[in-house]
């Protein structure tokens, strides 16, 4: 379109200015960006920066630390500063991992799923509970919409909100120590496949009723081989919808308000698998609701309470082959009800003594493929009841020196250092012993 000047027929220099201008403007690619490599457009909006394509290939390794900056590599001599940071320049499908030292919560770590088939996500602190998450208004470490990703031994402690909340299908808590958060120590629903195993989850919440050590529900959760102690409300409250979990070899006791372990299934049942738990003075032991298809099997269950609650819409649960006191109206013939026999329960230590009844008397059936401390058990034997296989070291005098009542936390002195306890001493065999 040309511009005339009022009143004649020539054509204005503006115009003609005007014209070509337009006219380059509407060239191929002009329009959108898309021949501009540093542009992209937003449909109805302005030109926006185009995403920086990952500095690494996938699967690569790349470093942060509290002195980090935005200008180094990523290298273990020159980390960046937090995690968000390294993820925004690696992408989804990398490693990185945080070195000892004290940071500021809350992360958020949002929007890196994983390529199907490809490497995870793993965030994972270089030395077992030496990163340390500390604070923050909100959640300590919060993750949203990162299918594949992996939060690995970190301490998170003194969150306004929850410990760890795992907003996202396939996500895994490992390895984390989650302790003295407001609300909840590790926290997720109403995704898929998520695991929590292996943390130690303990003094979580301020509430009795709303705030507990473990409150997740969803599709195929894995809950396994954590020790889960000193919650305000319920140890592992998985509600409200919790279908085809499985719920093994976790320790969970000191609960006194609420139930150690609550399964709320969906309507018609979760066929939920709850199995090798040593689940002990607690208000109560494990509560089902709405549940159909549920198997108990290869518990320890000790209550002032009851030790295995069903609401009256509960059906079809299979419950054997469990250690009960006290009795339980529901067992199946091989169940029994004696002493467990543990190591040192008023101190918190609940693996076997040699003579605990406990061992030897599960059923193989639904005997997992490893132990507590993950490794492998003989196939086709009758699996020790509860958490923990029995261990004769652990049942001696020597490995109780310096556990000053506290077994499962690190003591601040170095000579009251305390063992990881999903390490064994070295002087056990690398295969389950028998």
């Amino acid at each position: 379109m040309l511009f005339r000047q009022h009143g004649s027929g020539r054509v204005s220099h503006i115009g003609l200015l005007l014209a070509g201008l337009m006219a380059f403007a509407s060239l191929p690619g002009r329009a959108t960006g898309q021949n501009d490599p540093a542009k992209t457009r937003v449909e109805g909006g302005p030109a926006q920066p185009a995403a920086a394509a990952p500095a690494t290939a996938p699967g690569a390794s790349v470093y942060v630390a509290p002195g980090g900056r935005p200008e180094n590599d990523g290298s273990p001599a020159k980390p960046w500063p937090s995690v968000e940071f390294a993820l925004s320049k690696v992408g989804a499908g990398n490693t990185v991992i945080v070195k000892p030292g004290i940071y500021r919560g809350p992360w958020q770590i949002r929007n890196h799923p994983s390529k199907p088939g490809g490497p995870p996500t793993i965030v994972k602190s270089e030395v077992k509970w030496k990163a340390v998450v500390n604070g923050g208004p909100g959640e300590g470490i919060n993750v949203v919409d990162c299918p594949g990703i992996v939060i690995d031994g970190f301490e998170v402690s003194g969150a306004r909100g929850d410990g760890i909340s795992m907003n996202t299908d396939l996500g895994t808590v490992r390895n984390c120590w989650v302790h003295n958060n407001d609300h909840m120590g590790v926290s997720s629903h109403g995704h898929r496949g998520v695991q929590i195993e292996a943390n130690l989850i303990e003094f979580n919440g301020c509430n009795i009723q709303f705030h507990h050590g473990v409150y997740a529900d969803g599709e195929g959760l894995t809950v396994c081989r954590n020790i889960v102690r000193h919650n305000s409300g319920y140890g592992l409250h998985l509600y409200p919808s919790i279908k085809g979990a499985t719920v093994s070899q976790n320790l969970v006791f000191g609960h006194v308000y609420q139930s150690g372990i609550i399964v709320a299934c969906p309507e018609g049942g979760g066929r939920n698998l709850i199995v090798h738990n040593t689940v002990v003075g607690n208000g109560g032991g494990i509560a089902i609701w709405r549940g159909d298809g549920e198997r108990v099997f290869n518990n320890i269950l000790v209550s002032s309470g009851e030790v295995l609650a069903c609401s009256r819409d509960t059906k079809n649960v299979t419950a054997d082959y469990n250690l009960c006191r006290p009795d339980l109206a529901r067992q199946g013939p091989h169940s029994t009800l004696v002493d467990p026999r543990f190591v040192k329960p008023a101190y918190g230590v609940f693996w076997l003594r040699p003579e605990s009844p406990a061992i030897g008397k599960g059923t193989p059936e639904y005997a997992q493929p490893t132990d507590f401390w993950g490794r492998p058990l003989p196939r086709g034997k009758a699996p020790d009841l509860g958490a923990f296989t029995f261990v004769p070291t652990l049942a001696t005098d020597k490995t109780r020196i310096g556990w000053n009542g506290w077994p499962y936390r690190f003591a601040p002195q170095g000579e009251m250092e305390l063992s990881d306890p999903w390490t064994l001493p070295s002087s056990e065999p690398a295969k389950a012993s028998r």
